[in-house]
């Protein structure tokens, strides 16, 4: 019994410390208000992605904006059937709700 909450205790533990770790992650993620977003995207300077569901996308995604709501191997394929490759360097925003 001892054995088994031992065992509970130390997932639970490791799942915190990993839960840790993704957050700091998002620290060094650079973010832009709105209206800089919109300024470079009517420039034509970025590429949008939209990472909301695909329901969401449908009603509320900005015009031009790719959708990319985290499928996983539907996304790549997404990327891979693109009329044009992404530029290196091309500036991405990307946005959800």
């Amino acid at each position: 019994m001892r054995r088994g909450l031992g065992v509970t205790f130390l997932l639970v533990l490791m799942c915190s410390a990993l839960a840790i770790a993704d957050i700091s992650k998002i620290d060094d993620v650079p973010r832009i208000s709105a209206a800089q977003a919109y300024s470079k995207f009517m420039k034509g300077d970025v590429i949008l992605v939209d990472s909301m569901n695909e329901r969401t996308y449908a009603k509320y995604h900005v015009l031009g904006a790719v959708s990319l709501p985290g499928d996983g191997e539907d996304d790549l394929n997404k990327i891979r059937q693109m009329a044009e490759p992404v530029p290196l360097g091309q500036e991405i925003i990307v946005y959800c709700d």
